[in-house]
């Protein structure tokens, strides 16, 4: 015979609050697993998705990032007269040399803020990030020593207004504008020009050159012909592709949200079995009795298993009312070369199911030891309990 699932959910109101321990326990645990795996999930939409298909620069081959990289004139003089390059209108190639320098600006509240600085050539720079679009203010002006513009991100997370000021390597810079980019990392840095880079910075090199070309088809072609180039030293990639380096860094969180994950759960399995031993314990005749009129020992361990199950869904479903509480919630973070990206909670039914079969895999891991442990007593030392 089988004993009524009715039973075990009864039998969990017997022990009131330390069943409702047990189900935040678990309802914690699940929380932190979907919330940080949502957050990995935000970050790689955001950079995945970042980029246009015909746009691709060139740094220094010994360097990994634009901020480590330093470009020799030659290289940046030969960069443009690859066929599959972008024309303007003018005949001259739509390409963009840049300076960037990651620092450190004090925000309106005292924080530190980490922040790239790019320093660059404004009319070419506009023709190469055509996304790039001015949301309050106005552009800087090249003959100023101290304007700048920022990213929607950076100057939300600065707490700024539009004619501010800011500190950054001990130089004082005014915000006159705000710019987006498509939500892609840019809005996550200060521009300037060139020239304010080697005044504030002492950046007189160049960092990488950024450019258009005719069909995005030709895109593989030319990174090719760019880092084959014997003549240069230089290594070429797309922006999708540079934007998508940072998702490493997405996939290295992940694997600590698995880590914190597990850790947790140890707490709260342990809980979930201190709970059902006493639940044992205080019932250990009324099990006994079960068993001798005629239960099998089976169903004894599957209706006290169940218990520690019902439990486990239970801290599932708080914790999927949370982790949809926090949906949309935009959130920064810096990664190597990227500086700051922000990104939205993206709770997606997949999370949700892996925090289904994480609780499972709880509750079975807790209840297990328990359900087998009441069947152990003998049926007589039960009964006289």
């Amino acid at each position: 015979m089988r004993i009524p699932v009715s039973y075990s959910i009864k039998s969990l109101f017997q022990r009131k609050v330390s069943t409702i321990m047990t189900v935040a326990s678990f309802g914690l645990v699940v929380v932190v697993l979907i919330a940080l795996l949502s957050m990995v999930q935000g970050v790689n939409e955001t950079l995945i998705s970042a980029g246009a298909p015909d746009r691709l620069f060139v740094i220094n081959k010994n360097a990994t990032t634009e901020n480590q990289s330093r470009l020799s004139v030659k290289d940046v003089q030969t960069v443009g007269l690859y066929p599959e390059i972008k024309l303007d209108a003018s005949g001259h190639p739509v390409t963009s040399t840049e300076s960037v320098k990651t620092t450190y600006a004090e925000g309106m509240a005292g924080d530190r803020i980490q922040v790239n600085f790019r320093g660059v050539d404004l009319e070419k720079a506009r023709k190469v990030h055509d996304q790039l679009e001015l949301t309050e203010g106005r552009f800087f002006d090249p003959s100023m020593g101290d304007e700048v513009i920022v990213g929607r991100s950076i100057f939300d997370g600065m707490g700024a207004d539009i004619g501010d000021h800011f500190t950054a390597n001990r130089r004082k810079w005014r915000i006159v504008g705000v710019f987006k980019d498509g939500g892609s990392p840019f809005e996550s840095e200060v521009w300037t020009s060139r020239k304010n880079m080697a005044l504030g910075f002492n950046l007189h090199e160049i960092s990488s050159v950024w450019m258009l070309v005719n069909d995005p088809d030709q895109m593989p072609q030319l990174i090719q012909k760019l880092n084959e180039d014997r003549n240069m030293f230089v290594y070429a990639m797309s922006e999708k592709q540079y934007f998508a380096q940072g998702t490493s860094a997405a996939r290295g969180f992940q694997a600590l949200t698995w880590f914190i994950a597990i850790v947790l759960s140890v707490g709260a399995i342990f809980s979930a079995m201190n709970t059902m031993y006493a639940s044992i314990a205080d019932r250990a005749g009324e099990l006994g009795a079960l068993r001798a009129i005629g239960f099998q020992a089976a169903s004894v361990r599957w209706a006290t298993l169940i218990e520690t199950l019902v439990m486990a869904l239970l801290g599932w479903v708080l914790a999927t009312f949370v982790v949809f509480l926090l949906q949309g919630t935009t959130f920064r973070t810096p990664l190597v070369g990227l500086g700051y990206v922000t990104f939205k909670l993206t709770i997606t039914p997949l999370l949700i199911f892996i925090g289904f079969i994480f609780s499972l895999i709880m509750g079975v891991v807790g209840g297990w030891v328990p359900a087998r442990y009441a069947t152990k007593i003998p049926i007589i030392e039960a009964l006289n309990r």
